[in-house]
């Protein structure tokens, strides 16, 4: 996995936060850790960040939120959200909206670690096409 690969997790709940950052860690990640859509709009603004898991609540707003604020960035890194409310219409909205996966329940290991391998290669890919494009026109 590349080096400069970086994960924000944006998560109110602080078990949700110990169980993904635990995760993360332990496939080599240092994740930025945001506990509220305020601190996930600081984080994005100030780093490129690569892949975003957040909640679908927080005390000052929703994972809407987020996704608004990723796709003000240059990276527009992926945005996984995760629930607890099981709700069918919330998945649909969240994948309409642009989330890159919705994944509901608690934080399970092998979810997560497929997520990220998977966004792990498409930024990859972005990023050699890019390289390939910006040699061509050279």
């Amino acid at each position: 996995m590349r080096v400069e690969f970086e994960v924000l997790v944006a998560a109110a709940s602080p078990e949700n936060r110990s169980a993904l950052t635990k995760v993360l860690m332990g496939m080599g990640l240092k994740p930025a850790i945001s506990s509220s859509v305020r601190e996930a709009q600081a984080i994005l603004s100030a780093k490129p960040v690569s892949l975003v898991f957040c909640e679908e609540k927080f005390t000052d707003g929703n994972y809407q939120d987020v996704l608004r604020a990723v796709k003000r960035t240059a990276e527009k890194a992926p945005v996984v959200v995760s629930s607890q409310s099981h709700d069918w219409y919330e998945y649909l909205e969240a994948l309409r909206l642009g989330a890159f996966e919705f994944f509901d329940g608690p934080v399970r290991a092998a979810d997560v670690e497929m997520i990220v391998r998977y966004a792990a290669r498409l930024a990859d890919a972005n990023e050699r096409h890019s390289l390939r494009g910006a040699q061509s026109a050279a």
